[in-house]
């Protein structure tokens, strides 16, 4: 039975601007409909700060004063802003489900096209559940990614430029005073995303390991039994089993670092800009409902990053996945036939192999200096030991594997120059 490597828990993402390049390259497919996504994020983001922005009137102009018609119809006007803000959120929900859906749908179809054009040694080396894994938890993480982080990436990206230049538009003080936390915050930021993305590279890995041989495990049920193996599999199974878990609690662990440090940070500038908004208001006359807004903003201003802490770990996970998917996507497929094959019609004459030869690694010959040759109407029985190379020899026939020298004919035809495919 076949065994995967250990995974190496230094093992970082290798493509990853490669790998995000080809999952936009998908999600492309449906421009229109991202182009109506991004409108509603506008819409969303836009109603969100503007509502925010109206607690200075609303406080300067109707709540100091105590005018509490113009009060009624100022909150009125909001009300219809956060709701336009609702419907638009919604509307981007619905379509981004959709996109989601169909990407995943549109790589499930890519991969199974691909898979059935590999040839059988990549089935040979690589464990079966390894395969699966990619077209279940790989897919999935990529679904949840789009489903619950894409629009959430624009939309924290967008909402924080939208936020800063407002609160630079208020108080650019303020503003300085807002980013002393920044650098920190970017610091520990690095910081995590490196750690975090190494494990998840690991846990998606050794996800896939598991699978494999969970797999080979059921399927070989009955060497297992006949053998006497239970115990011994029990335990190689519990050292892959304990290497997920600790993967996937050093990928979990790193990754759910970030929301509580930023929201921490975040709490550390709000103290700040309290603290200078308060002496502003006092000696330079800052006006209450500025203060009030750009302490709002300064909120929001956190949330994003906030957000962005917390869908990362999604998108590692995700971004993992998606490298492995276009790994098996990449694999060289079965050689095309050659210009000049012929459809074999005669199913029933001479079969012959002249000095073939083959091995299934370098340095390791199987089949050496094969002649053989079975007549028309015959039977014949290959016999031999373990090892000897009679599957090996019947797999030469259908053209599982390709030899490396020599020649196999069927109906003294060359089966390299016979069709693969049965024709239409």
């Amino acid at each position: 039975m076949k065994r995967s490597e250990t995974s190496d828990t230094s093992v970082k993402p290798r493509e990853t601007q490669r790998t995000l390049g080809r999952l936009i390259a998908y999600l492309a497919s449906d421009r229109p409909m991202l182009i109506v996504i991004f409108v509603m994020i506008l819409i969303s983001i836009g109603a969100d700060l503007a509502g925010s922005y109206m607690l200075r009137p609303i406080i300067n102009g109707y709540i100091i004063p105590g005018n509490i018609p113009g009060l009624v119809r100022i909150l009125t006007i909001l009300g219809i802003i956060y709701l336009g803000g609702v419907v638009a959120v919604f509307i981007r929900s619905i379509l981004l489900n959709r996109i989601a859906q169909r990407t995943v749908h549109r790589m499930r179809t890519d991969l199974f096209t691909k898979m059935e054009a590999l040839p059988i040694n990549y089935f040979d080396q690589h464990p079966y559940g390894d395969t699966m894994s990619r077209y279940t938890n790989d897919i999935d993480r990529i679904s949840e990614a789009l489903t619950d982080s894409l629009s959430d990436l624009f939309t924290s990206t967008l909402t924080l430029v939208g936020i800063f230049c407002l609160m630079i538009f208020i108080s650019p003080i303020l503003t300085l005073v807002a980013l002393i936390t920044v650098p920190l915050m970017m610091l520990t930021a690095r910081r995590i995303v490196k750690k975090s993305s190494r494990y998840f590279r690991a846990q998606q890995e050794s996800i896939g390991e598991l699978n494999g041989y969970i797999e080979e495990m059921i399927s070989g049920q009955k060497v297992i039994k006949i053998f006497g193996r239970e115990q011994k599999i029990e335990e190689d199974f519990e050292i892959r089993n304990l290497d997920l878990r600790y993967k996937s609690l050093k990928a979990q662990f790193y990754s759910g670092m970030m929301m509580p440090v930023m929201k921490n940070l975040n709490t550390l500038t709000y103290v700040f800009i309290t603290i200078a908004g308060g002496l502003l208001a006092l000696y330079r006359g800052f006006d209450i409902g500025g203060l009030a807004t750009f302490l709002q903003y300064s909120r929001q201003f956190g949330r994003p990053i906030n957000e962005l802490a917390g869908i990362y770990n999604t998108i590692q996970a995700a971004l993992a996945g998606a490298e492995r998917i276009f790994q098996l996507m990449d694999e060289e497929p079965e050689p095309a036939d050659a210009p000049d094959v012929v459809a074999l019609n005669c199913m029933e004459g001479e079969v012959s192999m002249k000095h073939v030869y083959f091995s299934y690694e370098p340095g390791k010959q199987i089949l050496k200096d094969i002649n053989l040759s079975i007549p028309a109407g015959k039977k014949i029985a290959l016999v031999g030991t373990t090892g000897a190379g009679k599957t090996t020899i019947l797999n030469m026939l259908p053209r599982f594997y390709d030899i490396e020298s020599g020649d196999i004919t069927i109906c003294h035809h060359s089966l390299y120059q016979i069709k693969r495919k049965k024709p239409p």
